[in-house]
């Protein structure tokens, strides 16, 4: 009966965190921190804002959608971020190749054909989509070369 999904849901809570004003260790840490604007502001923000730990130090739950956000949106830039460098430097690898002196451009960088994979970059999520569903991102099957053993 429970492989089928008979029995009931339960919900899991955090009950190990609690708000960091209500956190002993947490006061007893801020009242421990030099007087200075670069601690007594954070510690203000935690002490609103974040749930502790029985440590002291403020935690980031992710069991409530929530807080899910405080996750999302630097995953989301990171991500992206990441996906423009190597897209850029892709298609700048790509545009030398069908040069006549693919090295040179490799040492010398041409500023215009560097502007337009930058430019190219900005779009990767959309580019890559469009390579994948064309082909052109992956090798073919025979192209792959197979070692022998």
């Amino acid at each position: 009966m429970i492989w089928f999904g008979w029995s009931h849901s339960a919900l899991a809570e955090n009950t190990m965190l609690v708000p960091c004003s209500e956190s002993p260790a947490f006061q007893q840490r801020r009242a421990n921190a030099p007087n200075t604007y670069y601690f007594n502001e954070p510690y203000k923000a935690y002490a609103s804002e974040e749930l502790c730990g029985t440590d002291g130090l403020p935690h980031l739950p992710l069991d409530r959608l929530d807080r899910a956000i405080d996750v999302i949106i630097p995953f989301s830039l990171f991500f992206y971020i990441a996906g423009f460098i190597g897209w850029s430097g892709r298609a700048y690898l790509q545009q030398s190749n069908r040069s006549q002196t693919p090295e040179m451009l490799e040492v010398m960088i041409d500023l215009g054909m560097a502007i337009r994979a930058i430019t190219q970059g900005l779009m990767w999520p959309l580019l890559a989509v469009k390579e994948l569903l064309s082909g052109e991102l992956t090798a073919k099957e025979n192209e792959v070369p197979i070692s022998p053993r």
